[in-house]
């Protein structure tokens, strides 16, 4: 950022000396834009929930294209190292509202935590769009751009069902408790199983937790005792996918393949569990087109214009039979900034 203003103040003072007037203003604090010719800067942060997962490396390259793209946008981009950590996710929003941001786009990690730092932003002038996991009270925020979570668990739960033949046990692996986006996505899959009266739910009250480790340790302890009887699986996120699928592909007794897995997200252990046929499925979201959207609202707003309230992000299936499609491909391996 320093070598980025030195930069714009060397070019100031050789236009002002040719007789010209320009105004530069620096680009994208931590993103690395170089927006130029601009006579007001709409400073905005972007807080993901994390920054160790794959999915926030994509939802930071949809940020950087909005900022590429709306000369007035200066993003930065900061958020926890760990999704465990709600603590520092509010010191850093807390930072931003000191430094008297523009506007926030906020992927809250706990959904009751978070509302009180999104209160002191509006309280300070400082407009608050929510994106990818919604707060459990979202007044007075500009918008919330994300996918429609339950709907994206109801996907999964009817895609199993149907692999299941409607018939057999099933393991859901929750994620972590008040994440708002999980926790739909854990919901719908759950109310579509019950429809199935011959669908057996063997256990859905643990939680894989926010790092891949804690869910390969809770897959294990699953596993071990339910292995020779699960006949399905749902895990709502990446890290419980993903941790999932390294404890089926070291199990010895053959239960890769053979239980019925379905997952949500992208990732690259992901992309492979597809091709292996330990993942049958998993729901896709659209993160870079999330990170877009929530500056581009955000934006919006602030020039004034008029905004909707909810800004869904499609979600899309992706199975053995059309993982070769360029549309899936595109959305297993999104664009990716860290």
């Amino acid at each position: 950022m320093d070598a980025k203003r030195t930069s714009i103040a060397v070019r100031w003072f050789l236009f002002t000396m040719a007789g010209a007037f320009f105004c530069f203003v620096g680009g994208c604090g931590g993103a690395g834009s170089a927006n130029q010719g601009r006579h007001k800067v709409f400073r905005i942060a972007v807080i993901p929930k994390g920054t160790s997962h794959d999915f926030w490396y994509s939802v930071h390259a949809g940020a950087r294209r909005a900022d590429e793209e709306f000369d007035e946008v200066e993003i930065t981009w900061s958020g926890p190292e760990s999704e465990a950590n709600t603590a520092r996710q509010i010191e850093i929003v807390e930072g931003f509202i000191a430094n008297g941001y523009n506007a926030i786009c906020l992927a809250p990690l706990d959904a009751v935590a978070l509302r009180k730092p999104v209160e002191q932003a509006m309280a300070n002038g400082i407009p608050v769009v929510i994106f990818d996991s919604a707060l459990a009270d979202d007044g007075g925020i500009v918008s919330y751009v994300a996918t429609n979570n339950y709907r994206g668990g109801t996907v999964a739960g009817n895609y199993l069902a149907k692999l299941l033949d409607a018939k057999g046990n099933v393991i859901l692996m929750r994620y972590a408790v008040n994440s708002e986006s999980t926790e739909q996505r854990e919901q719908g899959f759950l109310d579509t199983i019950k429809k199935h009266p011959d669908l057996k739910i063997l256990s859905s009250d643990k939680h894989g937790g926010p790092d891949e480790q804690s869910a390969i340790e809770l897959a294990e302890n699953l596993l071990t005792d339910f292995g020779e009887q699960v006949d399905g699986i749902f895990c709502p996120n990446q890290s419980t996918a993903s941790g999932t699928l390294t404890v089926l592909d070291r199990d010895t007794r053959g239960l890769a393949g053979k239980v019925k897995f379905v997952g949500f997200d992208s990732g690259e252990h992901i992309a492979q569990g597809l091709k292996s046929g330990t993942l049958y499925a998993t729901v896709l979201q659209d993160p870079v087109q999330m990170g877009y959207d929530a500056v581009r609202v955000a934006y919006e707003h602030l020039q004034g214009k008029e905004v909707p309230r909810r800004v869904e992000v499609p979600e899309t299936l992706a199975t053995r039979e059309n993982l070769d499609e360029p549309r899936i491909q595109a959305l297993l391996y999104p664009a990716a900034d860290e």
